[in-house]
């Protein structure tokens, strides 16, 4: 049974929002424990939220995954427990955060729609379902509660779409588009790590174009192989292939933000 569960959320650290759910998961599993994967994405952003969950899943698949960025919350959509094909299990709105991270996981094996009379009693309050659903349901299942016991199945086909997709060949290159530039400047792509093979970006050198830019750059282990400031592609810690520079700024120096696309050529 797994009780470590990954929590990513839009709250932010500065209210009670963060700590109120961490107490009711403990009263739900004392047992649990909680392990914070990010709460500073910015709020209302579901592609930045997916991103994050998709990075925790394939750090952590054994893990149960509790992810609330949820712009909708109150407003009719469902609230989900997914079982993916290698038994993650994650916990959120049905808005495609969490889908990202399904797939990252093997794909979904099954989907269920959580309850709110399973899990608190009155009924939840419309803008806290993170608190009166979500939460609970994460402390149930890291219990040893099934899926099956605290929702009705629901077809994956009928669940919200994915913020992103992965990307896609095309010709001899490979579309894709920029997920994130985390904190350092380094530019993270839709193509995970999994997936090079099928892609053929298993290369050693590339041909990035990224707006302007149309970048020949190597394939690396890490930052310092290279001189300081200059390129380097890699398999970033969260497996997705990213353009990075030696002790400086990707998303600086080439102005990339994400969502921008690229075209990967290898060579």
């Amino acid at each position: 049974m797994q009780s470590i569960i990954g929590f990513t959320s839009d709250f932010g650290l500065d209210d009670t929002w963060v700590g109120v759910c961490h107490a009711v998961i403990y009263r739900a599993c004392p047992q649990a424990r909680v392990v914070d994967f990010g709460h500073n994405i910015k709020p209302f952003d579901i592609r930045a939220g997916a991103v994050v969950a998709a990075a925790g899943v394939f750090q952590l698949p054994e893990a149960i995954h509790l992810v609330v960025v949820d712009p909708g919350v109150g407003g009719g959509r469902a609230d989900l427990c997914l079982v993916t094909e290698r038994g993650t299990r994650l916990v959120g709105p049905d808005n495609g955060v969490l889908l990202p991270a399904a797939n990252r996981a093997g794909g979904i094996a099954e989907a269920f729609s959580l309850e709110p009379d399973r899990l608190v009693k009155g009924g939840p309050l419309p803008t806290f379902h993170a608190r009166d659903v979500l939460a609970p349901a994460a402390g149930a299942l890291a219990c040893g509660v099934l899926p099956s016991e605290l929702g009705k199945p629901v077809a994956s086909s009928d669940l919200s779409p994915a913020p992103f997709e992965l990307a896609s060949s095309s010709g001899n290159s490979v579309a894709a588009e920029v997920l994130e530039a985390d904190r350092f400047g380094s530019l993270r792509f839709n193509v995970p790590a999994e997936q090079l093979g099928d892609l053929g970006l298993d290369a050693e050198r590339f041909e990035i174009a990224l707006g302007h830019n149309v970048l020949h750059v190597s394939r690396a282990s890490t930052f310092a192989d290279v001189s300081e400031g200059e390129p380097v592609v890699l398999l970033d810690s969260s497996g997705w292939l990213t353009l990075a520079l030696n002790k400086s700024s990707a998303a600086d120096r080439y102005g990339a933000q994400a969502g921008m696309h690229a075209r990967i050529t290898p060579q």
